[in-house]
């Protein structure tokens, strides 16, 4: 059984991936707040009305009316706080879906999203980003055997018109940094492997690092350490299966994760909650 009070980005999660993406209008609210949530899609936000306040990798961030935002699949959302007036439209699609968009596209510059993920739009910006998201809608709701090309020509449009009005309005962000780089592998190696390894031997070693070396870049471009990251990942992913997951037994979640037996991930569950994972669901 589903939890029925999910949001609509989690309500359309089957849809994303067996099609790539969906626009989903008349969004309200955030997936959750006061706890750390990650998406595995990529997910484009238009702020129509209102403000949300939230950390984006641990950074403070603010989107504001007719604000644009680009936040990447697997990276840790957590929001604090939305208007009451708070409106916006998301454009989200899978993780495969955006690969095959970067192989066939020329637009390049997404990893400058990574330092500032959001910019402001002029209103006839916003408009033309509107009339875009119009036809987007329009192509992928097409039952057609051309739909996923149409659909990737948009987006190839799309995507340059935002980085277009980006570079107009707030110029060239800084380089991204080799070990910001870095850090950005580190989030799409957990996203594939938490299930395989919690320990930071096993990220520096696909990375090629030693773990000390491995560790200090973490905690120097993030503030916190690769130890942390690793299991807040684990523990996000452990709350959204408890949350909204509500068929799946304890020892069923304990398996997805993959911990060796159901005994280890409550004491691994209880020591960053505090609380046992029959606890936080009860409580939810």
């Amino acid at each position: 059984m589903e939890n029925q009070c999910q949001h609509p980005l989690e309500l359309q999660d089957t849809y994303i991936m067996e099609h790539g993406l969906v626009v989903i209008d008349h969004v309200t609210s955030m997936p959750v707040y006061g706890e750390p949530y990650v998406s595995p899609h990529l997910v484009i936000g238009l702020n129509q009305r209102g403000w949300v306040k939230l950390e984006y990798d641990m950074q403070p961030v603010e989107f504001h009316q007719h604000g644009i935002s680009v936040i990447f699949p697997d990276h840790v959302v957590l929001a604090h706080e939305t208007s009451e007036d708070y409106l916006a439209t998301l454009i989200v699609m899978s993780k495969d879906f955006f690969e095959a968009l970067n192989h066939r596209s020329t637009y390049r510059n997404h990893l400058e999203y990574l330092k500032k993920p959001d910019f402001m739009l002029t209103e006839k910006q916003y408009q033309d980003i509107l009339s875009v998201i119009d036809v987007l809608r329009i192509v992928n709701n097409l039952d057609s055997p051309a739909r996923i090309d149409m659909v990737m020509s948009t987006l190839d449009v799309f995507s340059q018109l935002v980085d277009e009005y980006r570079f107009a309005n707030i110029g060239k962000v800084t380089k991204t940094k080799s070990h910001e780089l870095l850090f950005s592998h580190f989030c799409d190696s957990i996203s594939k492997h938490y299930h395989e390894s919690r320990e930071v031997r096993y990220y520096a070693e696909l990375q090629h690092l030693s773990p000390k070396h491995f560790a200090m870049i973490i905690k120097d471009v993030t503030g916190i350490s690769a130890t942390q990251w690793i299991a807040n990942y684990v523990i996000i992913q452990a709350k959204a299966m408890l949350r909204h997951h509500l068929g799946m037994s304890i020892q069923q979640v304990s398996d997805a994760l993959g911990f060796p037996d159901q005994s280890t991930f409550s004491r691994y569950f209880k020591s960053h909650v505090q609380m046992s994972p029959s606890d936080y669901r009860a409580h939810v």
